[in-house]
């Protein structure tokens, strides 16, 4: 076959896997949670919370306010174990025993779970819109929605990428999603002590640090899209309920982004091209 249908061949390989072990499942379930709790929930609090006016534009809440914590955190559920799993059950010595490239396989499988990510990204886009419509009435600026799929989709693969990273240098799933997890939430904790910090002291250079931190450009990309195409009073509002901290410009948060995601998928190609492929781990 050629090098792009095995690759192919291992992306749907490696959906069918994650599907058999009921992960999207889970993850799906938690989606719809996610994206409509919320909606239903405001809903009930009136105008006393929320401003009528900004009802028809209440469908970027999910991406904007949840996405910076669930959708990265699913990137690294779902990236996590995509190539320590395979160690583990033994079923990697079993598939790179067939006549494949390892660079074929490494590729198949990183797309699948990519694209597995994209699934529950539109989910969350596709239950936003729909729960805000249902609570809110029609939803204005619908035009924004392939853009912020397209900066969210790109910000989250920077966790995506280190935690696919970390699975195959540890090999071990539950402690590939122990250390992923704990470099996500590190970078939370940080960025939200140095921005205090920042703002008490007035010292730049702890804004420069927290602004290179990764949770900082990843939850930045989405909310810099997307306010300055949004009413001032939703702006404003958002801005300040936000959890992301805002890298100074989108070029910024882009280069920061390309520099950790490069880094992570060359270090996990390198290692897999070089290491031995493990037996079966106990």
């Amino acid at each position: 076959m050629k090098h792009t249908e095995v690759i192919l061949t291992f992306a749907r390989y490696e959906i069918k896997r994650a599907i058999a072990r009921k992960k999207v499942l889970a993850l799906v379930a938690f989606t719809i949670l996610l994206s409509v709790l919320p909606y239903y929930a405001l809903s009930q609090a009136g105008t006393n919370l929320i401003p009528t006016e900004v009802y028809p534009y209440l469908w970027v809440l999910a991406v904007l306010l949840v996405g910076p914590l669930f959708l990265n955190f699913t990137a690294i559920l779902i990236a996590a174990g995509s190539m320590s799993e395979e160690y583990e059950q033994g079923t990697a010595e079993l598939l790179l025993s067939k006549p494949v490239r390892r660079s074929d396989y490494i590729a198949g499988k990183f797309l699948g779970g990519y694209l597995l990510f994209l699934f529950i990204l539109t989910l969350t886009l596709v239950l936003s819109i729909a729960s805000a419509f249902t609570f809110f009435g029609a939803q204005n600026s619908l035009y924004l929605i392939p853009g912020l799929f397209i900066a969210q989709a790109f910000s989250s693969l920077l966790f995506f990428s280190l935690a696919f990273m970390l699975g195959e240098l540890i090999r071990r799933s539950s402690l590939a999603y122990i250390f992923s997890s704990a470099v996500f939430f590190s970078s939370y904790i940080i960025s939200v002590f140095l921005n205090a910090i920042f703002r008490a002291t007035g010292k730049e250079v702890y804004k420069t640090v927290q602004m290179y931190l990764p949770t900082s450009a990843a939850g930045s990309l989405p909310t810099q899209y997307a306010l300055p195409r949004l009413p001032s009073t939703l702006s404003a509002a958002l801005a300040s309920f936000s959890t992301s901290t805002s890298v100074s410009t989108i070029n910024l948060s882009i280069e920061i982004l390309l520099v950790y995601t490069i880094v992570s998928i060359a270090i996990a190609v390198a290692y897999f091209l070089r290491a031995d492929i493990s037996r079966k781990l106990s």
